[in-house]
């Protein structure tokens, strides 16, 4: 049998598909039915080739779709909002009194605006980032830290108790609690007269432009 070639071939102004025919023949229908089918690789070729462009369709329909849905910000996106007068640490908020009062006084007045008295969860909390740098610290402030009966056991307001590497100067008594100044932690007569510091979770919101010196109302 002569070899065989696979070409497109037009008969009675058809085009027909890509089939196997004799070198040199006139191309009757006859002959190339009795053509071997083209090779393997050939015919996957062409199914490749199709696939390809209805990808290519796809991917021009779908575009416009992709560029109108949208997406959730990213968490480098978005803005930590504190109530006004608060100052933004981290992911917290924290409100510093003006006047001075005592623990449970302090107490319950972070309660009201919604907070709660400090709680340090951290010895870097504490030393090197928001404590230190209040303006006018120069005394004792309250923080969320007492004694508790029975046991007479430091446990913050949210009901956990000291971490052991926190170190309380001063006796650890019934009507005891805790103050703060700068670095250290002391216990105080719950009953003197300090500031207070309360302490909330920052509003997380999508902002742009980027955010900065912004408040809740």
């Amino acid at each position: 049998m002569s070899p065989c070639r696979c070409q497109w071939v037009w008969v009675h102004h058809r085009q027909l598909s890509p089939r196997c025919m004799q070198t040199g023949s006139a191309f009757p229908p006859l002959i190339l039915a009795a053509c071997p089918q083209c090779p393997l690789w050939h015919r996957v070729g062409w199914a490749g080739n199709i696939v390809l462009l209805g990808a290519v369709i796809m991917l021009a329909v779908l575009d416009p779709l992709l560029r109108t849905v949208p997406f959730p910000p990213s968490e480098g996106s978005r803005c930590k909002l504190c109530p006004r007068h608060w100052a933004l640490h981290r992911d917290k908020c924290y409100w510093l009194s003006e006047e001075n009062q005592y623990w449970s006084w302090g107490r319950d007045d972070c309660l009201r605006r919604g907070s709660h008295l400090l709680v340090i969860q951290d010895r870097g909390e504490l030393v090197r980032n928001f404590i230190q740098n209040i303006p006018g610290n120069q005394n004792l402030v309250w923080i969320g830290l007492n004694i508790t009966s029975p046991g007479r056991k430091w446990t913050w307001v949210d009901g956990s108790p000291l971490n052991q590497t926190f170190a309380v100067s001063g006796p650890a008594e019934e009507n005891s609690c805790a103050a703060v100044k700068k670095t250290q932690i002391k216990s105080e007569i719950c009953n003197t007269d300090y500031k207070w510091i309360c302490q909330k979770e920052a509003v997380l919101t999508a902002h742009n432009p980027p955010c900065n010196n912004l408040a809740t109302p």
